[in-house]
């Protein structure tokens, strides 16, 4: 059975899945996150990666999202520097460029870039870099896509601009499964919704505090079933520490609690 990567083929997505899978893996390209999550949910895929966070961008909220609503568990990781180029169907120089198509992300990622050499250029977002790239063979307008060097390959376009991110640029993705893994991996991941009176978050770190444990991720979002919030955690594990009895007592202080699993950290190479 395939993997679920995000689509069309030539992502970040799919290049960091032959790195965490390797070159023989069968990948499934989707075209969008919540659509990889069913996948994955629904048994029809082996499992997925998908994209958690950029260190220049920050969290990729779909996956947040996804990740609270469907029942899943995340059962490793991955970690890679990105490089992201910039390119056309033909040589334009910069000042010529009246149309720029990216993902949000991307676009995050080259700020400084795109201020200092596309400022005058209207920009069209879509919902994965190689979706720009496959855009360009239609478009008639001098455009310009961010990209990677492979979905440059795949699709015959010409990179204008090499390494074109702002700073040194991160991306963490997550393997998702229907199926939760073994314990005794590096991390686990908690979403939890407290209950609202005064004091209940503080309440709900002590418990971490006392447990010795080391929140390496906090991040807050809307309920939007509610005027609550839920936090996605992460935390440290080893083995002498007890998950069951951080999750019994954790749960005796939220309204919801999620458990999506422990995992460790594969460290990848480079995407050029």
């Amino acid at each position: 059975m395939a993997y679920a990567v995000l689509g069309p083929s030539g992502t970040f997505t799919e290049e960091a899945a032959w790195l965490y899978w390797g070159k023989t893996a069968e990948l499934l390209v989707v075209d969008s996150i919540p659509c990889l999550f069913e996948l994955v949910e629904s048994g029809r895929a082996e499992g997925g990666l998908v994209p958690l966070e950029n260190n220049l961008a920050g969290t990729i909220q779909p996956t947040l999202e996804c990740l609270g609503k469907r029942a899943v568990f995340i059962t490793g990781e991955i970690s890679m520097a990105i490089h992201q180029h910039l390119m056309a169907r033909h040589a334009y120089r910069l000042e010529d460029i009246e149309l720029l198509i990216s993902h949000p992300t991307a676009l995050l990622q080259c700020e400084g870039f795109i201020r200092s050499h596309l400022a005058g250029a209207r920009t069209e977002i879509c919902n994965s870099t190689a979706r720009a790239a496959q855009m360009l063979l239609a478009e008639e307008r001098r455009a310009a896509a961010i990209g990677n060097q492979h979905s440059a390959q795949i699709y015959g376009l010409k990179i204008i601009s090499r390494d074109i991110a702002d700073h040194r640029n991160l991306t963490r993705f997550i393997h998702i499964s229907s199926r939760a893994g073994q314990l005794g991996g590096e991390k686990a991941s908690l979403i939890f919704t407290l209950l609202d009176r005064p004091g209940a978050l503080y309440a709900a770190l002590g418990i971490f505090a006392r447990q010795d444990l080391n929140l390496c991720k906090i991040e807050s979002r809307p309920n939007r079933d509610s005027s609550l919030f839920s936090f996605y955690v992460e935390v440290e594990m080893d083995s002498r520490q007890d998950l069951n009895s951080l999750l019994e007592e954790l749960g005796r202080s939220c309204q919801e609690l999620k458990y999506l699993g422990t995992f460790s950290r594969f460290e990848g190479g480079n995407l050029n």
